[in-house]
């Protein structure tokens, strides 16, 4: 009988032993979530806004080199009809043929402009040189970090709003100079280049469970 008494006695007492050791645990794995809301709490929310967005649906978005041609020197290239607001740079090899293009303004057309290179300034025996070119929907766009906090742009999203829907385009690709974050107070310019509809409607940018939402004129 003893025995038995004390074998009940040892299993009663494991079994109290293992139930408090649950509570415990329980109870621990409470406070660490109680103390991760506290800590989430007290983060700052991240803000920002969309200062304006145009959409400009015939903008130069490339400009190809179809014949170098030879002779030139670095300039400038501008739209044959000069209207349109196109404008660019270019660079030549040791030949004079040119070798490279930069759009500097890329204007507003209702069909692929022709493009020509700016002859002021260019030697008389310059010659040759031409030029195709692409139109389609270009955005501009300045986004202020309103908030106190620095946002990575990797983690900030893009999307547009018109005749079809458009896949997400991360903000750190499309927005001018090659930093990866967005500090508070700063203002950063976007430019994309977007080849979907030939219409869009709105902008909307959401990052960190914010999204704000503009119309593009």
């Amino acid at each position: 009988m003893g025995g038995s008494v004390g074998i009940g006695a040892l299993i009663v007492g494991t079994s109290l032993m293992l139930v408090f050791a649950l509570a415990v645990q329980s109870l621990d794995s409470r406070m660490e979530t109680s103390l991760e809301v506290i800590e989430e709490a007290g983060e700052p929310i991240p803000s920002f806004q969309i200062d304006d967005a145009t959409l400009w649906e015939g903008a130069v978005l490339s400009v190809t080199i179809t014949t170098n041609g030879s002779g030139y020197q670095d300039g400038t290239l501008i739209e044959q009809s000069g209207s349109g607001g196109f404008s660019g740079t270019f660079t030549v090899d040791a030949a004079g043929g040119i070798e490279n293009v930069i759009i500097t303004n890329r204007g507003n057309y209702s069909s692929p402009p022709t493009i020509i290179v700016d002859t002021t300034g260019q030697p008389v025996a310059s010659t040759g040189a031409t030029f195709g070119s692409d139109i389609g929907n270009f955005i501009y766009s300045n986004l202020t970090n309103t908030g106190p906090v620095t946002m990575k742009n990797r983690e900030a999203w893009l999307f547009l709003d018109g005749g079809t829907a458009v896949e997400p385009t991360n903000l750190g690709s499309v927005t001018s100079g090659t930093t990866t974050h967005w500090y508070p107070g700063e203002t950063i310019q976007l430019e994309w280049a977007e080849d979907g509809a030939t219409s869009y409607d709105r902008i909307s940018l959401t990052s960190n469970g914010l999204t704000m939402v503009n119309t593009l004129a």
